[in-house]
């Protein structure tokens, strides 16, 4: 009788099951800022319009725009439109603790942002470790080893709030990571980054580097706000959710002035 009662209480849900269609409304499409100036460096401006969850990953770039950078000295440069959608500064580098103006005009559209370059922060040490899990290891036998592990170390400047953002790439290739740290129980103490690649198709000669930056909380929390897969546009883009953006006029992307160091390591 417990066989039978169970059985027909199993038909009984299973006849109750509706499939739910929840119908979503495509928003209009958006332009997507991603702007940056790093100290020694011009500025680099992508503009493209975000696409709707359900599309494929074909961001439309936006070209024409005027996109114009300005120092806190009064310097001043029309970014050169170098394809579509990409625009470049060829006179106007970035200095550590310069404040950077950004003027963006796109149709009827116009953005703003401001943004400083903060203290440069050198990196100490950089070693990549082959491991067969994170933490685990080196291979020994014929075990696989499909893990890198980036370990950074870095001494964060006392009296001072401090934030930093990674870069990663295999090859040259982002790797589409979030990796953000600040110095909130760390102050005036070296900090130590360890950053995870997994790759079991790694070969000799292969090329593993990172980009590290010093960005100004105002960028942390927007990359704090997003997720790491991306929908709206080439590299670091905005998630589905509107993150928080240090834009006006525009509510996706973002406005970077940072200082960078970058060091890379070949698989041996």
């Amino acid at each position: 009788m417990k066989l039978i009662f169970l059985l027909a209480t199993i038909l009984f849900t299973l006849s109750c099951t509706e499939i739910i269609d929840i119908p979503t409304n495509a928003a209009d499409a958006a332009l997507v800022v991603e702007a940056s100036i790093a100290h020694n460096e011009t500025a680099i401006v992508f503009l493209s319009k975000s696409i709707a969850l359900n599309q494929p990953n074909n961001f439309e770039m936006v070209g024409g725009a005027s996109v114009r950078i300005t120092d806190n000295l009064g310097n001043t440069e029309l970014l050169t439109e170098m394809s579509t959608g990409f625009y470049i500064s060829k006179t106007l580098i970035g200095e550590v603790g310069k404040t950077y103006s950004l003027l963006i005009k796109s149709g009827s559209q116009t953005i703003t942002s401001e943004c400083k370059i903060p203290t440069y922060v050198p990196i100490d040490s950089f070693e990549v470790v082959n491991s067969i899990y994170p933490g685990g290891g080196a291979p020994r036998g014929n075990q696989e080893a499909p893990f890198y592990e980036i370990k950074l170390k870095y001494t964060d400047p006392v009296d001072e709030q401090n934030f930093y953002r990674f870069e990663v790439y295999y090859n040259g290739v982002s790797q589409n990571r979030n990796y953000i740290f600040d110095d909130r129980f760390t102050n005036g103490k070296q900090m130590e980054s360890n950053l995870i690649i997994f790759n079991d198709t790694a070969k000799v000669g292969d090329k593993i580097s990172i980009e590290m930056q010093c960005i100004e909380k105002q960028v942390h929390n927007y990359f704090s706000s997003m997720g790491t897969a991306s929908n709206t546009g080439p590299g670091n883009s905005s998630s589905p959710a509107n993150p928080y953006t240090n834009l006006n006029g525009a509510i996706l992307g973002y406005f970077s002035a940072h200082t960078v160091e970058r060091k890379a390591y070949l698989l041996k």
